[in-house]
């Protein structure tokens, strides 16, 4: 009777470790998320932010970061190397989820740590081939010196970062979903650029205008839109030759309708989206220096899609916002 009594509670003990150890649809592992060494107890209290010398492995001189009242870093590096090196693991403490995060949304790899209800937009972003046109792109940034010493150098940052973490120091969203950081690669930044154009371009009225010409009629439609679109041209050099075989435009509304009801996914662009940019001379202002003001026209996040830094080193100065994670792609407020 005792033996049964013993198997039969290490068989429960051995079942309930199995079942808080193992995510449950959109129920976390609660074991790992409850644990006192290791789980969400060890985000009580906020990250270190007072300002002091970087004293990291991989920096090749001492780095100086400063913390204004709103929790803003400034850096103060003596090199390029360090200046962004010291931007990646700043960026990456604040932010390494979020960076992740929307590097397997944009490969469409979010099913692996959510599960299957984000199966169709895997599979969406694996039709346009984010991947194959991410690593297109960073041939092409790499063959650039300085863009590929930037990047590697903000890479080797946020990885000094990643790598000083133990499971109890992950951020909270890793433990709620239970998996662990991946190493930041060129890769990575190339897909959140890619990520950024979709979301500006990636969009389409083909649908909004199939149902406008199929409720008022042909000549509704062009007396309401004339000459639509009125300009199109892609960007490629002048006199460049298509490398494909354009597909033939159907000859009936009712056609077009067939094909675009293919297109289930298809975006409507939301209002208001893009950025308008002014530059003023410096004969109309109060400095005598030109100014250039950028107004960023995209959706808010939560958490926001910028990340506010001052980067200063021999020969930079900026202040401004990133989209944490493609050090390559900033916009600057303020530079001299």
């Amino acid at each position: 009777m005792k033996w049964i009594r013993a198997l039969l509670v290490t068989a429960f003990t051995l079942a309930l470790v199995y079942v808080l150890n193992r995510t449950h649809g959109i129920i976390p592992a609660l074991g790992p998320l409850l644990s006192p060494y290791e789980g969400f107890w060890r985000h009580e209290t906020d990250p270190d932010f007072r300002s002091a010398e970087l004293s990291l492995g991989g920096l090749q001189q001492p780095v100086q970061v400063r913390f204004d009242s709103l929790r803003v870093p400034h850096i103060f590096a003596q090199n390029d190397h360090d200046l962004y090196f010291a931007q990646g693991y700043l960026t990456a403490r604040d932010r390494l989820w979020q960076m992740e995060f929307m590097t397997r949304a944009a490969a469409g790899r979010l099913s692996e740590v959510i599960g299957a209800q984000t199966l169709e937009m895997d599979r969406y972003q694996r039709r346009m081939g984010m991947v194959v046109s991410a690593k297109a792109s960073l041939q092409r940034i790499q063959a650039d010196p300085q863009s590929r010493a930037v990047m590697e150098a903000y890479t080797a940052g946020v990885n000094a970062y990643i790598d000083q973490l133990s499971p109890r120091d992950y951020p909270f969203e890793y433990k709620v979903l239970h998996y662990a950081p991946e190493r930041w690669s060129g890769l990575k930044i190339a897909l959140l650029l890619k990520m950024l154009a979709f979301d500006m371009t990636g969009y389409s009225d083909d649908l909004r205008m199939t149902n406008t010409l199929r409720k008022f009629g042909a000549a509704v439609v062009k007396d309401l839109f004339p000459h639509y679109p009125f300009r199109e041209e892609p960007i490629v050099p002048a006199g460049t030759g298509a490398a494909f075989t354009p597909l033939p435009v159907p000859p009936t509304p009712a056609q077009y309708l067939a094909g675009a009801a293919a297109h289930a996914l298809e975006r409507q662009k939301p209002e208001n989206l893009g950025s308008n940019n002014w530059a003023v001379a410096g004969s109309k202002t109060a400095s005598g220096y030109p100014l250039l003001a950028s107004d960023p026209h995209l959706g808010l996040s939560l958490p926001s899609i910028w990340h506010v830094v001052q980067l200063h080193a021999p020969g930079i100065n900026s202040y401004g916002v990133i989209i944490p994670g493609p050090r390559a792609w900033a916009l600057v407020l303020t530079e001299t």
